[in-house]
C-alpha cells in the first residue's frame, strides 16, 4: 500500500487517550485483595482460638475419669478395703494356723 501525502503511517491498535484521576480498575482490585487478606486472617485467628478450646476440652475429658470418685451401690463391697471375717467356729479345709485363709461365701437358692 502507498501512502498518499505526508500523511502519518496509521498505528494498531490505536493509542490509548491519557487517565486522569488514576486506574479505577486497579483501585478497586487492590482494594478487595486486601479485604481478602484480612477476612482470611481473621478466619485464621478464630481457628486458632477454637483449636485451643478444643485441646483444653480434650485435656478436661481425658482427666475426668481421674478425678471421678468411684461410685459404690448401695449394699456393694469396697474391692480396695480389707474386711475381717471371723472364722474361729467356720468349718474349715486344710490347717487352721495356714498364712492365707480363703473365704468361700455361696448362695444355694
Amino acid at each position: 500500500m502507498s501512502r498518499k501525502g505526508n500523511a502519518p503511517a496509521p498505528q494498531y491498535p490505536p493509542p490509548m487517550p491519557p487517565h486522569r484521576g488514576g486506574d479505577t480498575l486497579g483501585l478497586a482490585t487492590l482494594a478487595g485483595v486486601v479485604a481478602v487478606l484480612v477476612i482470611s486472617f481473621s478466619n485464621w485467628r478464630e481457628i486458632d482460638r477454637i483449636h485451643e478450646s478444643l485441646d483444653k476440652l480434650e485435656t478436661q475429658i481425658a482427666e475426668a475419669p481421674r478425678q471421678a470418685a468411684p461410685r459404690q451401690a448401695a449394699g456393694e463391697l469396697d474391692p480396695n478395703r480389707v474386711y475381717t471375717i471371723k472364722t474361729a467356729d467356720a468349718p474349715i479345709k486344710g490347717r487352721r494356723n495356714a498364712p492365707v485363709t480363703v473365704a468361700e461365701f455361696s448362695d444355694f437358692q
